[in-house]
């Protein structure tokens, strides 16, 4: 996000009046708020409308969002080239997995999932990763982790991708491997990262099998255990496991907190059980919300939000208020990534990321677990309109807006960036590009074979490399896959189809099923 934002025209200073979530301990909520965001991309205050205005917004425009306003949601563990695809219903298999290696194995895998992945990351790679991050973004998302790997640079990034960011300092602080580490060289590097003031994020013990177990010994062992050592999954793990964690952390650093990132939708889907992340908490660890991917999670974080809200109410007996159930996709994410002066609060000097969703009245927290995509009004980023309702992205005076449908209502999205070699396609053109490369693979392969040897890096078309370590063609060496069988497009809000999909997977148990209940 950053690399685009530079040669954009500065963002207004404007003023969004509403109920405001600061989540800062010191005004966490703002009943008849004002949220003031300036040119420089950054929150100038979060105050009663009827306090004065911090200096230098006498001019700016004051803009009734009847919502209630959040900072922008963070998903902390996802895998977004996959993101295309709908549900995967293993063929193979009517238990729960017992380890995430395992189901990779199933006879419909490579068919479902891999393959189509791939061809269309090669296919259409552009249009496919503004798909995805539009499916992302109109969920609340201003930050994803789990970005997907370009053949080339890259700068037509519609939300900050945790793994690339910098803030405009040209220094990542955000590392991760979706493969187990082997070795002593990938353990000095980790070890050189955290002891730089780096985050590390890490899948482990993933499944039910107690042998996984072995895993958070090892990384303990290679003093990776640290208070930026944030850990996707976790599901082996318990009680005194996450004792354990704390005590070790804390050792080495008294106020430091370790952070488990928790994906409850896909834990149930291949395993039957989730991570015990109320035993987590209670032991001093922080809990962190990500979505996944789509083959086996929800379509954005609103919707993991819902199963976390779920879990705590029929597995949990409540462990977490609500308050706790939101701060796991806002401030939590940015306390584990050490970018707290940065993100995840409305807080004066932070980046203007926010998310406005209708206020349905009642409780703020309450109001933002039970929001549906049609719900989100507005998203922005470093102040930034990027995605909302008609009225208030003319109301924000954003330019190159085009329209688009969510689950039946009008919405307006930017996508076209001028000045962005990379940021060139309209959500017409994505469409058109992505049912192109689909109905005729191998002349659409044929002719990025030419493109693809341009001495220009930015003339060469984009391709979007999967992360999976079973599946990354760059590791496992095999050809990408073009004269396969690629199925629709996942539709970008949850619907009748995908609940329909949860309530014929046998492996969770029917933990799930209550979840349409959301949706109504």
């Amino acid at each position: 996000m950053t690399k685009v934002a530079r040669p954009f025209k500065p963002p207004e200073a404007v003023v969004l009046l509403g109920r405001v979530v600061t989540f800062d301990g010191e005004r966490p909520v703002i009943d008849d708020g004002a949220l003031y965001i300036g040119a420089d991309e950054r929150i100038h205050g979060a105050r009663s409308r009827t306090e004065p205005a911090p200096p230098g917004f006498d001019a700016a425009p004051r803009i009734r969002t009847r919502g209630v306003i959040y900072p922008g949601l963070m998903d902390l563990h996802n895998h977004i080239v996959y993101n295309g695809l709908s549900l995967w219903q293993p063929k193979d298999q009517a238990v729960p997995y017992t380890s995430r290696y395992k189901w990779p194995k199933d006879s419909s895998y490579e068919q479902f999932v891999s393959d189509p992945a791939n061809a269309l990351g090669a296919l259409a790679g552009k249009a496919q990763l503004k798909y995805l991050e539009t499916k992302a973004v109109i969920g609340g998302v201003t930050a994803i982790q789990g970005s997907a790997k370009t053949g080339r640079p890259y700068e037509g990034w519609l939300v900050r991708n945790v793994e690339y960011e910098t803030f405009a300092t040209g220094k990542k602080t955000v590392f991760q491997s979706a493969l187990p580490l082997r070795g002593p060289k990938d353990h000095e590097s980790r070890r050189k990262q955290l002891d730089g003031g780096g985050a590390f994020i890490y899948h482990l013990c993933e499944g039910s099998d107690l042998a996984l177990v072995a895993e958070y010994t090892m990384v303990k062992t290679e003093r990776l255990v640290r208070s930026r050592f944030c850990a996707v999954h976790c599901t082996a793990l318990g009680p005194g496991d996450f004792d354990d964690w704390h005590t070790v952390v804390t050792e080495a650093e008294p106020d430091g907190r370790g952070s488990i990132i928790w994906s409850p939708f896909s834990n149930l889907w291949l395993y039957g059980t989730t991570t015990r992340v109320d035993e987590a908490r209670d032991a001093g660890l922080r809990i962190c919300l990500g979505a996944d991917w789509s083959p086996s999670g929800t379509k954005n974080l609103l919707g993991e939000l819902k199963v976390a809200d779920l879990c705590n109410r029929t597995l949990f007996d409540g462990a977490f208020s609500d308050r706790e159930l939101c701060e796991m996709a806002t401030c939590n994410p940015a306390d584990a990534l050490g970018w707290n002066h940065r993100l995840g609060r409305l807080r004066t000097g932070l980046h203007a990321d926010a998310v406005v969703i209708r206020d349905r009245g009642g409780d703020p927290y309450r109001n933002l677990i039970e929001a549906l995509e049609g719900d989100v009004l507005l998203v922005t980023i470093n102040g930034y309109p990027f995605y909302g309702t008609p009225g208030l992205m003319a109301a924000t005076e954003a330019p190159e807006i085009e329209p688009i449908r969510i689950g039946g209502r009008k919405r307006m999205i930017r996508l076209r960036y001028t000045g962005i070699p990379d940021c060139d396609m309209g959500w017409h053109d994505v469409l058109t590009d992505i049912a192109r490369a689909k109905r005729d693979p191998v002349a659409r392969y044929l002719e990025l074979e030419k493109a693809h040897g341009s001495p220009i890096p930015e003339k060469r078309p984009v391709w979007l490399i999967t992360d999976k370590p079973w599946d990354d063609p760059t590791i496992e060496g095999k050809p990408v896959p073009v004269d396969v069988f690629i199925p629709p497009l996942d539709p970008l809000v949850h619907d009748a189809a995908f609940f329909a999909a949860v309530a014929a997977n046998p492996i969770h148990g029917g933990k799930l099923d209550a979840l349409a209940d959301y949706w109504g």
